[in-house]
């Protein structure tokens, strides 16, 4: 399917207006649109030794230039591009449509490590920045358990909250001396820990008044991961959950052992009885970073993902509008295990 560029430049070869597709780009390479010469942004048009667009311009004719070639880090892209005289409050300038035929793969792969590297920065500037609060949150817990060390229900609490502030901070600093793929491993239970995530989100689900249900395998077998970074993708997978359901809406968290195309593997599945999602595929395969930093969100099922594929699984997302979500993460089981 061809991607069209559409875009008004003035006499000085500027933009003056664009459409959607060519605006997106811009915001992929964090440009100022305004102002900018349409070069800066897409390869320049040519003609000959001439740059098309000042052709038009200079001739008043329009131009046609079928299976024009786009030159690209992979050697190139065709595209039809149409260039006809355009009044611009008096002045001269010129329109420019371009149906671009697929896309450079090269260009989008230098794109996309140029995303995954501005995540990588704002990560670890969250990294750096969660600390303080972290460390006033943890102050304001042992008060608590001190205050009233009396009620049970509360002891128990912030006895979870204690350990996981500590696993955070331990996670924060493997995160700031080391890449993640480093972090060690080690034989779990998954339904051990399941259980867990059911009484740290308690709450947070009767606070939205939604119920929470456990559905377990009898037995799973143990399989080697690392268990702050698989416990953050299924929190992460529960809290979209609770986020999505209105008032008296249903989650339910269950685990198998099933055969899968790759061999066999331990499933967790996060089910709701929501609205739905569509489209989601395209959301968590590469967050926007610009509306992630702006709106708090679109990292959540890209992080989960990236977790998944550092433990050789996968993280498939099944439903659509009106039709519940279920989200499946897929773990190998590998060797004797299996």
């Amino acid at each position: 399917m061809p991607t069209f560029f559409e875009f008004t430049v003035n006499a000085e070869l500027k933009l003056h207006r664009w459409n959607a597709p060519l605006a997106e780009l811009g915001r992929r390479e964090s440009l100022e649109m305004s102002g900018l010469a349409y070069y800066e942004l897409l390869p320049r048009i040519c003609q000959g030794r001439h740059d098309a667009v000042a052709l038009v311009l200079e001739t008043g004719s329009p131009l046609d230039l079928p299976g024009h070639r786009f030159p690209c880090f992979s050697g190139g892209v065709k595209g039809d591009v149409r260039i006809t005289p355009a009044s611009l409050s008096g002045s001269a300038g010129a329109r420019v449509t371009i149906a671009l035929q697929g896309c450079c793969e090269a260009l989008g792969s230098l794109q996309q490590s140029r995303h995954l590297a501005d995540l990588g920065k704002t990560a670890s500037m969250l990294s750096h920045g969660v600390r303080n609060p972290l460390n006033a949150i943890k102050g304001a817990v042992v008060y608590l358990k001190n205050r009233y060390g009396n009620d049970a229900n509360l002891l128990e609490f912030t006895g979870i909250m204690e350990e996981e502030i500590d696993r955070l901070d331990r996670f924060i600093s493997s995160f700031l001396s080391a890449s993640a793929v480093s972090f060690g491993r080690e034989r779990n239970d998954l339904n051990a820990l399941l259980r867990k995530l059911e009484q740290f989100v308690a709450l947070q689900a009767q606070a939205a008044e939604v119920a929470l249900s456990l559905d377990l395998a009898d037995t799973l077998p143990a399989i080697e991961i690392n268990l702050f970074q698989v416990e953050h993708a299924i929190l992460n997978v529960l809290n979209n959950a609770i986020h999505a359901l209105p008032r008296g809406g249903h989650i339910r968290v269950a685990s198998r052992y099933e055969a899968a195309p790759a061999g066999r593997c331990v499933v967790v599945s996060v089910q709701d009885d929501g609205p739905g999602i569509s489209g989601v595929e395209g959301d968590f395969r590469l967050p926007r970073l610009a509306s992630a930093m702006a709106e708090g969100r679109g990292f959540g099922l890209f992080l989960v993902r990236e977790i998944m594929q550092q433990h050789g699984g996968s993280l498939e997302i099944r439903g659509g509008r009106g039709q519940g979500t279920t989200a499946r993460l897929l773990f190998p089981v590998c060797g004797s295990d299996a």
